[in-house]
Parts: structure tokens; C-alpha cells; sequence
């Protein structure tokens, strides 16, 4: 089974018109495919990062290899002016393909 990105996102996620575009243009730039999942809260309470009380936070980002499932990102990072650094997200969803 090749390699996929999962995204787990949410029609009301305002990081959704940034991360999406992400996903998509490592998925095509890399040849993999990208599965956009809406409010999987099951997969992210069993595979996602959790704050300190067990809750998990959409979206969040997946790199699938077979049976293997990493956990690229939460958050978009931010520049050091505070905006969000979509060319760093961009190179951590790369680095976890590898």
C-alpha cells in the first residue's frame, strides 16, 4: 500500500483554506494520494496529538504508510513575525514522506 496524506479537518476550521492547499500541493507535487476526512473524531482520539484534558484539536495532519501512521502537525507554524509559515509546513509534510 503506497503512501497517502490524511487530513482531518472540519467545514467550521478556519485553518482549513491554509492547510487544505498544503495537503493538496505536496500530495500532487510528490505523487501521493491525499484522503480529506470531516471530524473523524475517532481516528484522532486513537492517532492524534491531544492537549493536557485528552481532547483533540482539528485539523490535524497524517502521513498513512501501510500500517504506519505518523503525526506531521497540528498547528501551521508560524513565522518569526507571527504569521503562518505555509512554505515550513509545507517542508514538514515533505520530511514525513520521506
Amino acid at each position: 500500500m503506497p503512501k497517502k496524506i490524511l487530513l482531518i479537518t472540519a467545514s467550521w476550521d478556519a485553518v482549513r483554506k491554509l492547510i487544505e492547499p498544503v495537503c493538496k500541493g505536496v500530495a500532487e507535487s510528490q505523487g501521493v494520494e491525499l484522503e480529506i476526512r470531516t471530524e473523524d473524531y475517532a481516528f484522532l482520539v486513537d492517532h492524534g496529538e491531544k492537549d493536557d484534558f485528552g481532547g483533540v484539536e482539528i485539523p490535524q495532519v497524517f502521513v498513512i504508510d501501510g500500517e504506519k501512521i505518523t503525526h506531521v502537525l497540528t498547528r501551521i507554524p508560524l513565522t518569526n513575525d507571527g504569521r503562518p509559515d505555509i512554505a515550513g509546513a509545507t517542508e514538514m509534510l515533505k520530511k514525513a514522506l520521506i
